[in-house]
C-alpha cells in the first residue's frame, strides 16, 4: 500500500514565502492605521478648542452639563431618550440611580434610554458615545476640524469624540457646532441621528460660543472679540500656535521622519530576506540583507568617531582605519 507523499521542498518554501510576505504586509498595515489614528486625533481642551493656527474656541463657557430629552410612544409603553453631555469633565454620577443603570465613569457623552410602563421606569440602555478611561477620564483625544460654510461668512465647527465599545461596536460622537448669536449659554443640541449599527451619534448644536468673533489664537487663554486696533487674524502671526506645533494636532516633522525610517527599514529587511530565502535558500543569520554590514556597522561607527574627534582635536596618531584597534569593513585574514 503506497502511503501518502510529502509536498515538495518547493511548494513548502512558497508556502514560507507567502507566510513571510503576509506577515510583513500586516505589519504595515497596522503601522498606517496607528499613524492615521495618530494623525487625525489630538488631546483634546475644551477652553481652547484649536480648528486651526489662528481660531480657537472656549467651550468651557457652556453651562454644563447639558441634558436633552425626548419621550415617545412606544405601546404598550412609553420609551424616554437622554443625552447628556460634558465635554469639560467626566458626567458626574447620579445618586439616585444604581450604578449599572448609568454610563461607566469617564464618560463626556451618554444616551441613556429608558422604559416607562405603568408609572414604573426600568433603564434599558446606557451608551457611552464619547468616553476615556485615561486618568480616570480626565484626559480624551479629539478629532477637531471646519465643517460646512454658514450664511454670513461663518463656519461650522465639527468635533469628533471616541467612545466606548458597547454591544460589540465601537462608538462615537459627531458634533456640528453652528454659529448663533441669539442662543443663551445653556442652549441644547438637536440630535440629528443616531445609527446603532455603526454606533454614531450625531448632534448639531447652535451657539454663539462657535461664531467667529468669540474666537482667539490657540493658547491665548480664552476668546474674546478682537480689539478696536486689530483683528483676529493678526499679520505678525506666524501661522504656528504658541507651543510651535500644528494647532489642528497630528504629528511633528521629527515624529514623521522616525515613522518614515522605521517603514522603510522594516520593507528593506523584509524584501532583502524575501529575495535571500527565495534566491539563495537561506537561512538563520544568511537571510539578513547585507549582513557584513550590520556585522561591520559597529567598528565602523567607533572608528568615523575616532577620526571626527583626531580632527576636531588637531591629532592624527594612533586609532583610526590604520590605528590600533580600527578594522574599518575590512575582514581579518
Amino acid at each position: 500500500m503506497s502511503t501518502p507523499s510529502s509536498p515538495p521542498r518547493s511548494l513548502r518554501e512558497n508556502r514560507k514565502v507567502a507566510l513571510l510576505a503576509a506577515s510583513l504586509l500586516v505589519l504595515l498595515q497596522n503601522a498606517a492605521v496607528v499613524s492615521a489614528a495618530k494623525q487625525t486625533l489630538s488631546p483634546f481642551d475644551c477652553s481652547n478648542v484649536a480648528v486651526s493656527s489662528k481660531h480657537a474656541f472656549d467651550l468651557s463657557k457652556i453651562s454644563y452639563p447639558i441634558r436633552t430629552a425626548n419621550t415617545e410612544s412606544t405601546p404598550p409603553s412609553e420609551t424616554k431618550t437622554s443625552i447628556d453631555i460634558d465635554l469639560c469633565k467626566p458626567l458626574a454620577a447620579d445618586p439616585d440611580r444604581d450604578e449599572k443603570d448609568q454610563c461607566p465613569r469617564g464618560t463626556r457623552i451618554c444616551i441613556t434610554i429608558e422604559t416607562i410602563k405603568d408609572g414604573k421606569t426600568i433603564v434599558t440602555q446606557a451608551i457611552p458615545v464619547a468616553y476615556s478611561g485615561e486618568s480616570g477620564g480626565s484626559k480624551i483625544d479629539a478629532k477637531v476640524e471646519w465643517g460646512e460654510e454658514l450664511e454670513g461668512g461663518e463656519k461650522s465647527i465639527e468635533l469628533q469624540l471616541q467612545g466606548s465599545t458597547y454591544a460589540g461596536r465601537q462608538q462615537q460622537a459627531e458634533l456640528e457646532l453652528v454659529c448663533d448669536p441669539k442662543a443663551d449659554a445653556d442652549s441644547h443640541p438637536t440630535a440629528r441621528s443616531y445609527d446603532r449599527a455603526d454606533g454614531k451619534l450625531k448632534l448639531r448644536w447652535p451657539t454663539k460660543f462657535a461664531c467667529s468673533d468669540a474666537a482667539s489664537k490657540p493658547g491665548s487663554g480664552g476668546g474674546g472679540s478682537p480689539s478696536k486696533g486689530g483683528s483676529s487674524d493678526d499679520d505678525s502671526n506666524d501661522g504656528s500656535s504658541s507651543d510651535g506645533s500644528d494647532s489642528s494636532g497630528g504629528w511633528g516633522f521629527f515624529s514623521w521622519l522616525f515613522f518614515l525610517l522605521f517603514v522603510g527599514f522594516v520593507g528593506y529587511m523584509g524584501m532583502g530576506m524575501y529575495n535571500n530565502y527565495n534566491q539563495y535558500g537561506a537561512s538563520g543569520w544568511d537571510l539578513v540583507p547585507h549582513k557584513d554590514f550590520w556585522r561591520e556597522s559597529p567598528y565602523i561607527a567607533r572608528d568615523a568617531a575616532s577620526h571626527v574627534w583626531q580632527t576636531v582635536s588637531g591629532s592624527r596618531n594612533g586609532g583610526g582605519f590604520s590605528g590600533p584597534g580600527g578594522r574599518g569593513a575590512y575582514e581579518p585574514v
